[in-house]
């Protein structure tokens, strides 16, 4: 019975055995080839605590990996990988360990001894380091194996690398050729920055200064990101960058929303425009809560950069299709953008390693995508002039179309107005008309009523009254019998005026000889004015001047422009002036002069009699 029970023992113990084995990395024979890949031919362990490696080793935790790379994204766990190298040859033989991350900020590196360990990663990065990725010298004697244990840790950046065993010289070739394809195609991408500013203060267009923003923000994550900071930048710098991925993120995240809210004229838009606001906003406050909690996950940022790229690939088409043409340019320069962030996103978050094999992808798609929209300054001007002719065009065709509506209207103003004309001036004759029969009525009345008077002073008054009404009723004759209805020809006018007052003086008084000197045209009212002074002064100078019923009175009207003289003199007696005995005559003078004509009048009485007026309408 106690046999059996030892044969039991000894099958599961080669059972056991027999899974282990399988479970345990197999050894890697380095004579056979110049490059190795480790992990598919590695153990791995995950600790999410703090063990040891002796305590690992003794719980025997490591389990075969198969893959070419590991990519927890960003973690808190520790990454342990076991692997055995195998010297079969008849010498040493020198190799170079190279782990394909330059973010990764603490390396450690034991070998089977489990003594102290080679340290490397940015955290250490004082050491001298001339190489994008962090490597180890493996020195293994002929016909030996080696077990190697490696502990890999990062605190800010995604845990994504392989291991590849090479030779040295084969890996430094290698290794300034990525730089020197790093270098040239940030240095195109810095060219083309500069030349986006140059342009943004030549044009003062924001959307090109933004641009340029955005560049720089990508030049300097992709420094770190392709392992230059930890070669050409001092170690201070990079114990500082170390720490701030979620700021870099950011940044890039802002700066490019300002420009493709710019570029796309989003504002046009107001449902994108809020969107773009919103990633900002968004962005900025998961920076602030990562850093003043100490959240060091990218996880956050890299679901933002996702959602961000795919909505602003989604705006640029919305934006063409609005009828921004260069959104075109942005379109297919962001597409190959909008894989790179994908992919880089993706591996952030620990879903792909895609980004080991393409790691240089996002700086190739960012020079090839400024490339592009440099190119739309040229395309700008294009586009202008295109829309230039078709606005040239455009107006003519609307200048010719307004022309002949303007055209039609003048037309039809015009012919309204003429009508309307007309209809004013047979309105305004027939007032004239009705003015100078009513004021005809009047001066009839007048005369009957002058015929019935015996008195000799009620007599003269009324027939002073009527050759003022007549002065008056002269006016509206003239009117009636001219084209023009609002001004008065004043020499006939004057004239007509004159020989009616020399047909009412008294027979005995008409041997006076009377003249003119006329050369005036005046608007109606005031020409009324001047033939009620007329009609005053020359009938006061047939009354009163001449005893013995002959002499002459000299009445003239000048115009210069809008300014008149008129003079009224004859060679009589004269009179010696009173105001304040002046009669009711003289009183209407002034008043007409100087309250309705706004003029000034001077007057010599002394051996003859003459007035001068002057006036301006």
């Amino acid at each position: 019975m106690i046999i059996k029970y030892i044969r039991l023992l000894k099958v599961v113990f080669l059972l056991f055995a027999f899974i282990s084995a399988f479970s345990e990395a197999s050894i890697i024979n380095i004579a056979t080839q110049s490059k190795i890949s480790l992990l598919e031919s590695s153990s791995i362990y995950l600790d999410e605590g703090d063990l040891t490696l002796e305590e690992i080793v003794a719980r025997g935790l490591f389990k075969s990996y198969k893959k070419p790379y590991i990519n927890i994204g960003t973690s808190p766990k520790t990454v342990w990988v076991k692997f055995a190298l195998h010297n079969n040859s008849q010498k040493p033989m020198q190799k170079t360990l190279v782990i394909s991350s330059p973010m990764l900020e603490n390396i450690s590196l034991y070998t089977d001894s489990l003594g102290s360990a080679l340290l490397n990663g940015r955290e250490h990065s004082t050491r001298e380091h001339s190489t994008l990725f962090y490597r180890y010298t493996i020195d293994i004697e002929a016909k030996a194996t080696t077990k190697y244990y490696l502990k890999v840790k990062s605190y800010y950046s995604p845990v994504d690398f392989g291991l590849t065993l090479q030779d040295e010289k084969d890996y430094l070739a290698e290794d300034m050729s990525q730089q020197l394809i790093a270098v040239m195609l940030l240095g195109v991408i810095m060219a083309l920055m500069l030349y986006n500013f140059l342009i943004s203060l030549h044009t003062r267009d924001k959307s090109y200064l933004y641009y340029s923003i955005y560049l720089f923000a990508l030049v300097y994550h992709q420094v770190s990101y392709l392992g230059l900071t930890q070669i050409y930048l001092p170690s201070t710098f990079n114990a500082i960058d170390i720490q701030i991925p979620n700021l870099k993120g950011t940044f890039i995240i802002v700066s490019s929303s300002l420009f493709a809210m710019n570029f796309l004229k989003t504002y046009t838009m107001p449902t994108l425009n809020k969107i773009y606001k919103l990633f900002i906003s968004f962005s900025i406050i998961n920076v602030l809560i990562s850093y003043l909690f100490d959240i060091r996950s990218m996880n956050i940022i890299a679901m933002i950069a996702i959602l961000y790229v795919a909505f602003t690939l989604i705006s640029g088409v919305i934006s063409y299709m609005h009828g921004n043409k260069q959104a075109r340019l942005f379109i297919v320069g962001f597409l190959l953008l909008f894989i790179s962030y994908m992919m880089l996103a993706l591996d952030a978050l620990g879903v792909t390693s895609i980004m080991q094999e393409y790691r240089s992808i996002l700086a190739w798609s960012t020079a090839i995508d400024a490339l592009i929209l440099s190119l739309a300054f040229a395309d700008r001007y294009i586009i202008l002039q295109q829309e230039k002719t078709e606005v040239d065009r455009l107006i003519l065709n609307e200048s010719k179309h307004r022309e002949e509506i303007v055209q039609e209207e003048v037309t039809k103003k015009t012919s309204q107005l003429n009508q309307a004309l007309m209809i004013k001036d047979i309105l305004l004759q027939e007032v004239h008309h009705r003015i100078k029969n009513n004021l005809q009525i009047i001066l009839s009345m007048i005369r009957l009523q002058n015929d019935k008077i015996k008195d000799d002073d009620i007599a003269k008054k009324l027939t002073d009254l009527e050759n003022r009404v007549n002065a008056i009723s002269k006016t509206y004759e003239l009117l009636l019998s001219s084209d023009n209805l609002e001004n008065i020809d004043m020499e006939t006018y004057i004239e007509s005026l004159l020989v009616d007052i020399s047909a009412t003086c008294d027979s005995a008084k008409c041997h006076i000889e009377i003249k003119t000197d006329i050369n005036a045209i005046v608007p109606l009212r005031e020409s009324i004015y001047i033939g009620l002074i007329i009609n005053e002064l020359v009938t006061n100078a047939y009354k009163y001047a001449f005893d013995i019923g002959k002499g002459s009175i000299t009445v003239s009207l000048i115009q210069n422009k809008n300014r008149y003289t008129l003079t009224i003199e004859d060679d009589g007696k004269g009179y010696i002036f009173n105001k304040e005995s002046s009669t009711l005559g003289l009183q209407l003078i002034q008043t007409l002069v100087y309250d309705q004509l706004e003029g000034e009048m001077e007057q010599y009485t002394k051996g003859y009699t003459k007035y001068i007026i002057r006036f301006s309408i």
